[in-house]
């Protein structure tokens, strides 16, 4: 059963969240979310979201990361990198996102990544972003970004990037 954005509700880690029973599958992003999330937040490397859903608010379905980035313009496709400076552009970055595994394609994924756009999007209205970024941790995970129409940075690296759509100035 597919799930709708209406069902879910996304909001910052709390300190009562069970984190210890989420399991996505991938141990990285298992490991991170029971160990080091909370550090990451309280330190402020990375805001930490997670989905969830009203009838068991501390039991987490998925989540996702924030924080605050820089691209050099020259691993920037040239149509992207012409209209910038010549020196590391601003980006917000998705570094993880994951779904428990109860949760799995159902259309949660897709759900928290377009939160975390509009969350970028939103904070662009403030401090300048020029592009999202994402770190995959897999080929399925890559596939997952390119679906929604990431694209590859240039050089050898896995991350992919997201030209924001900009609002208009008034």
């Amino acid at each position: 059963m597919t799930l709708d954005r209406g069902s879910i509700v996304i909001r910052p880690l709390a300190g009562d969240d069970n984190r210890a029973s989420f399991v996505c599958g991938k141990e990285p992003l298992d490991r991170y979310f029971r160990e080091q999330a909370t550090q990451d937040v309280r330190r402020g490397i990375a805001s930490v979201f997670v989905a969830v859903a009203p009838p068991e608010p501390a039991r987490v379905l998925g989540f996702f990361t924030l924080s605050a980035a820089t691209v050099a313009p020259i691993d920037l496709p040239s149509e992207v990198a012409r209209r910038l400076p010549r020196h590391p552009v601003p980006a917000a970055l998705i570094g993880r996102l994951a779904v428990d595994r109860s949760f799995a394609r159902r259309g949660l994924g897709d759900i928290m990544l377009a939160d975390a756009i509009a969350k970028a999007r939103m904070a662009s209205e403030t401090i300048a972003i020029a592009v999202i970024v994402v770190d995959p941790i897999d080929e399925a995970a890559r596939d997952f970004y390119l679906a929604f129409g990431f694209r590859s940075l240039n050089g050898p690296q896995r991350r992919l990037f997201l030209v924001p759509p900009r609002r208009q100035p008034a």
